[in-house]
């Protein structure tokens, strides 16, 4: 099944999937519970943006997002392919056996389409590692 992408490469990225989210969610742990769970009064702003929440959105020069990006860029396009074929393979998507049909949709979709769903994945790490174990690498 896998032809250009090697095991190392895939553990590799998952790994860095593993912190990047783990950077993500440590934005989430200074959030204090009753403004998310406070009921709104009915006047005024009922939507609150993530700033006044205490959210921050992750920024495109955190460390572990810019290292998980650039190692899937990196990539040669057929690699990504696999990548993505093993992520959608882990998400339930796709049986192992279907490897074909992931290569074809994969085609279909476009190297970006396919490079955004990597990247953006927030479970990359636990889809791509269901997907080593199914596709039996």
């Amino acid at each position: 099944m896998l032809k250009t992408l090697t095991v190392a490469q895939a553990s590799f990225i998952a790994l860095l999937a593993r912190t990047a989210r783990a950077q993500r969610d440590a934005g989430l742990v200074h959030v204090p519970e009753r403004d998310l769970a406070a009921s709104k009064g009915a006047r005024g702003d009922h939507n609150p943006t993530a700033a006044e929440l205490g959210l921050e959105t992750v920024r495109p020069d955190d460390l572990q997002a810019k290292a998980l990006r650039d190692a899937v860029a990196e990539l040669p396009p057929e690699a990504r392919t696999e990548l993505w074929i093993l992520m959608r393979i882990g998400q339930g998507d796709l049986a192992a056996e279907k490897w074909h049909h992931g290569a074809v949709d994969a085609a279909r979709l476009g190297d970006a389409v396919v490079t955004a769903a990597l990247v953006e994945d927030a479970d990359l790490h636990a889809h791509l590692a269901k997907g080593l174990y199914q596709a039996g690498a």
